[in-house]
């Protein structure tokens, strides 16, 4: 019967997790959110639905163009450097 010991995160392996933790919070409720809360947006901010269709479409296209765009400088540049800078 084979025993393993639980090794403790360093604290560069925790800032690094917390780091990428943090990325994914801030990155995945952008696209999800938007659409869920447009009834509230809508009265907020006093939009009609082609309106809010306009400005959901518009932040798609640029999160689009963006990927696109960085993807291309990615291919370039050490991994770490570049999410850091981007």
């Amino acid at each position: 019967m084979s025993t393993t010991a639980i090794v403790p995160f360093t604290a560069y392996q925790r800032l690094v997790l917390l780091g990428l933790g943090g990325l994914l919070f801030t990155v995945v409720p952008d696209f999800m959110l938007l659409s869920a809360l447009s009834s509230t947006l809508l009265n907020a901010f006093s939009l009609s639905t082609a309106r809010f269709g306009l400005v959901a479409s518009v932040y798609a296209f640029s999160a689009g163009i963006s990927a696109l765009i960085s993807s291309g400088f990615a291919d370039r540049f050490d991994r770490k450097k570049y999410l850091l800078f981007s």
